[in-house]
């Protein structure tokens, strides 16, 4: 009796702060500085390179505009040539002869085209519709880019966490293969019980290196995207307000949705080039006024003046059946550009469903394990006093430890599922935008170089990111 009761005074403090501190080391507060998901997602905007490229390919875009417009204006050239001519004639000695002259001329001539048969509209509608096609791939690129930063940050955090869990969990086996290695010193337990404890503790050693690797994934992920290493980050952020409804979500993507946007306008795009190609069949009218000087410089010297004001009218008749060949391929791509927008749309519904529908299922899990880890703590506290009192083994609380640190695990993965799976929703309702988000920064507005360029008559300078 009085082995016993040693054993049992031994025991209970062990297990008790076992316990303890199973139930309090998991959780980490992040300190004060720390970067929110608001600050990567700026970051990501002012310097991913991906979204920077983007931009660059619509201020490119915008020049087909220019070049659009630039059909309307006159043309103007301006030519000259001065040559030096000797001239040698010789029938027989006596009557030979040998002239040398250097004659000039300069033009400048002016045209201006009066009609074209519409093709100078139509390219102009047509290059329109190309850049808002543009403005939706830039905007695609940008909530791309958002929710790759969203991703990585959540990964980075819920990483952390899983580390954070594993090494807790590693020294909670350390003391408990210390508490049963004392306890067999003492003849309470057998040498199967201490072999459990070792197989747990290799277990937790083998789960914390995979979580090692992931997390340094994590954080390569997280660089890429936003530019720079992850510091410390906050690991509750808040999700912005997302649709109330899949229906509300559908009616959003339909009018915001980039896919369904630039599918539409590049549908918009092949109609004007059928009025391109039909525009190629019909006259063409223009007007040109030149002037000429011209003059010699030796022999006999002469200066004449060449004014001229020309209209010009030309109508294709048959051109080998190519004009007709490019109006029919107009009219198939168009046929195509069609069934692409309503593609476009069909899969825009689908992935709005399946966002709302994984939204849903991540808020779900969340609440049902955090409802888990309540009572897997519950149940370890209880496996805890049941062991003091010899009513379970070794295993059992090993068993319970597992389970409770999966189930936390399982709750930081949801947490991590809910955050992306909102940011997912706004994504394809077509809101997750530095503008919809109200992040903290200048935002880039492609109308401005429209504005700038498009009816640039001069220049070659381009303008910033």
């Amino acid at each position: 009796m009085r082995c016993g009761e040693n054993i049992g005074v031994f025991r209970r403090p062990v297990l008790r702060g076992l316990r303890a501190a199973l139930l309090v080391s998991v959780f980490f507060v992040p300190g004060a500085s720390a970067d929110s998901l608001t600050d990567a997602l700026v970051k990501a905007y002012q310097s991913n390179p991906q979204l920077l490229s983007e931009r660059a390919n619509l201020r490119a875009t915008d020049e087909e505009v220019s070049k659009a417009i630039a059909l309307w204006r006159p043309r103007v050239t301006l030519s000259a040539d001065y040559s030096k001519i000797q001239t040698e004639a010789k029938t027989d000695p006596a009557t030979g002869f040998e002239t040398k002259t250097e004659p000039w001329n300069a033009d400048i001539v002016a045209s201006q085209t009066v009609f074209a048969g519409g093709r100078i509209l139509a390219q102009r509608r047509q290059a329109d519709a190309r850049v808002r096609a543009g403005r939706a791939s830039l905007h695609a690129a940008e909530q791309g880019v958002f929710l790759d930063t969203v991703s990585s940050y959540m990964n980075v955090v819920r990483d952390e966490s899983v580390l954070k869990l594993n090494e807790a969990n590693i020294g909670l086996l350390k003391k408990q293969l210390e508490a049963a290695q004392a306890r067999f010193e003492v003849g309470e337990i057998t040498r199967t019980d201490v072999a459990q404890a070792e197989a747990r503790l290799s277990a937790g050693v083998s789960s914390q290196t995979a979580a090692e690797a992931s997390l340094k994934a994590s954080r390569s992920a997280y660089e890429r995207a936003v530019g720079e290493a992850a510091g410390t980050l906050e690991t509750k952020p808040t999700i912005p307000p997302v649709p109330a409804s899949e229906a509300e979500a559908r009616e959003l993507a339909n009018a915001l949705n980039p896919r369904i946007v630039g599918a539409r306008e590049a549908e918009a795009a092949s109609r004007y080039a059928i009025d391109l190609a039909v525009g190629a069949m019909l006259p063409t009218v223009s007007v040109q006024a030149s002037y000429g000087r011209s003059g010699q410089e030796r022999g006999r010297e002469s200066i004449g003046d060449d004014t001229r004001v020309t209209a010009t009218a030309s109508m294709p008749i048959y051109q080998g059946g190519a004009e007709w060949a490019s109006i029919r391929q107009a009219k198939e791509f168009n046929n195509k550009a069609r069934l692409d927008a309503e593609d476009a749309r069909r899969a825009t519904d689908e992935s709005v469903s399946n966002a709302w529908e994984s939204y849903r299922a991540a808020k779900a899990s969340s609440e049902a394990n955090r409802n888990q880890v309540k009572a897997a703590e519950i149940a370890f506290e209880g496996v805890q006093q049941e062991l003091e009192v010899g009513s379970r083994t070794t295993l059992d609380v090993l068993n319970q430890q597992q389970e409770l640190l999966n189930a936390r695990v399982a709750l930081v993965r949801s947490e991590r599922d809910e955050v992306v799976a909102g940011y997912a929703l706004l994504s394809a309702s077509g809101k997750l935008t530095a503008k919809e988000l109200q992040l903290p920064v200048q935002l880039y507005d492609p109308v401005d170089n429209y504005d700038m360029q498009t009816w640039r008559p001069l220049g070659a300078a381009t303008f910033g990111n």
